[in-house]
C-alpha cells in the first residue's frame, strides 16, 4: 500500500488537518503526512509556518514575505498537495505558541508536525518545539517519523486503563487512524512484591507463583477494561507486559514489535506541572522513531 489508510468516510471526525512546516526535511514528512491523511479524509489542510519575532521588524517582515512565497509555491508545486483544499498561514512570535494558536483558532481536529532538531541544553529546560506543542495543546497531535507514503498497518496503544486511555483509544478511531491497522492495546503492570520475596530468600517456585498470579490479574483487569471502549470492529489484540517503570517498557514493546503509530492519551493539565519532562508521553516521544498520536484529555481522571 501506499498511501496513508483511510477513505472519507473512514475518516469522517477529521475536518481539518494543521501541519506545521519550517521547511526542513523533517517537518516535509509531517506536511506529507497530513497531506495524505486531509486527501484521504476529504479534509482542508492548513500549513503553518512561524517567523520569530525576536529580531529587527524589518527582518521580521523579509522573513515573513518569503515564507508566505514559498508556501505558496508549495501548494502550487508539489503533486502531493493537488486537489486539497489547502491554505497556508504564517504567523509570527514563539514557534510552539505560534502553532498552538493557529490550529485553535482553525479548529483543527488534528495537528501534524515533525521531530525537530534538539538542542541539548535547551531541551533539559524546555524541551523541542513539538514537545511544546504537545504539552500545550487541546488538540491531537501527531508527531511524523516515519516514511509518509507508508500506511498505518500495525498500531500499538499503551493504556494504564483509565478514561484517558479510553478516550484516546476512541479519538484515534475517529480520527480512522485505526481503520486499517492491526491495533494491539498494551497494559503494563507492577509485580511489585517479586523483588521482596527474591530479597526475602522466598523459594523461586513461590515466586513464580506470584508472578503468574499477577499476569493473570493484569490480563483480567485489561480484558475487563476493553470491555468498556468502543473499538467497534477494529482488529485488535491485548498484550500485558511486566515493568516497573511504564515508560522504558513501552519503548522496549516499541522497539521489538515495531508499530507503524504509537496512540498515547495524556491527562489535560497545563502549568507547572505540564512544564516537568517526565511524563511517560514525552519519554515515549523522545525515544521511539515511529509516528506518535498524542491526544490530551482535559477532564480525564487518573484510573
Amino acid at each position: 500500500m501506499n498511501v496513508p489508510p483511510g477513505s472519507a468516510t473512514s475518516l469522517s471526525g477529521l475536518k481539518v488537518v494543521v501541519a506545521a512546516t519550517d521547511f526542513s526535511a523533517r517537518s516535509d514528512r509531517a506536511v506529507r503526512r497530513a497531506a495524505a491523511l486531509a486527501k484521504a479524509a476529504g479534509a482542508r489542510l492548513v500549513l503553518v509556518h512561524v517567523v520569530d519575532d525576536d529580531q529587527p521588524a524589518r527582518i521580521v517582515d523579509g522573513e515573513c514575505a518569503l515564507a508566505e512565497t514559498a508556501l505558496a509555491d508549495a501548494i502550487r508545486e508539489h503533486a502531493y498537495l493537488a486537489g486539497l483544499d489547502c491554505r497556508a498561514i504564517v504567523a509570527r512570535g514563539v514557534a510552539f505558541d505560534g502553532i498552538v494558536k493557529v490550529a485553535e483558532q482553525q479548529q483543527a481536529d488534528l495537528c501534524v508536525i515533525g521531530s525537530h532538531r534538539r538542542a541539548f541544553l535547551k531541551d533539559i529546560f524546555i524541551g523541542t518545539t513539538a514537545e511544546r506543542v504537545i504539552r500545550n495543546s487541546s488538540f491531537p497531535v501527531l508527531m511524523a517519523n516515519s516514511d509518509p507514503t507508508l500506511c498505518y498497518a500495525t498500531s500499538l496503544a499503551p493504556v494504564e486503563m483509565s478514561q484517558c486511555s479510553s478516550q484516546a483509544l476512541s479519538t484515534a478511531r475517529r480520527l480512522g487512524l485505526l481503520q486499517q491497522a492491526r491495533l494491539t492495546v498494551l497494559h503494563v503492570y507492577d509485580a511489585a512484591a517479586a523483588g521482596m520475596l527474591n530479597y526475602a530468600g522466598v523459594r523461586p517456585s513461590r515466586r513464580n507463583d506470584y508472578l503468574g498470579d499477577a499476569l493473570t490479574e493484569a490480563a483480567r483487569d485489561l480484558a475487563v477494561f476493553m470491555k468498556t471502549v468502543d473499538l467497534g470492529d477494529l482488529d485488535h489484540t491485548a498484550l500485558v507486559r511486566e515493568g516497573s517503570a511504564v515508560a522504558p517498557a513501552i519503548i522496549d514493546v516499541v522497539t521489538h514489535t515495531r508499530p507503524d503509530l504509537v496512540v498515547i492519551g495524556t491527562h489535560g493539565r497545563r502549568g507547572v506541572v505540564r512544564l516537568l519532562l517526565s511524563s511517560v508521553a514525552e519519554e515515549v516521544l523522545r525515544c521511539v522513531q515511529t509516528d506518535v498520536l498524542v491526544v490530551p484529555v482535559k477532564d480525564a481522571v487518573p484510573g
